[in-house]
């Protein structure tokens, strides 16, 4: 989350202009945006696979808890 301030354009006719006739632009850097976008997705696929290889171990314990059974 990026907490940079917003930018102020002089736009006194803007329908959103405040008093002093600013209006705030939008503090999206889209290169940071996508930086994140790519790191959110790498931690998913990252913990996906964490779950993928936990769910095979534990067939593989059930799969020899079977063997030493019979």
């Amino acid at each position: 989350m990026d907490n940079a301030p917003f930018r102020l354009e002089y736009e006194p006719g803007h329908q959103a202009a405040d008093e002093n006739g600013y209006v705030k632009r939008p503090n999206v850097n889209v290169l940071v945006e996508m930086s994140d976008m790519r790191e959110t997705n790498r931690s998913y696929e990252a913990n996906l696979q964490i779950f993928k290889q936990a769910r095979a171990m534990a067939a593989m314990t059930i799969d020899m808890l079977k063997a030493s059974s019979s």
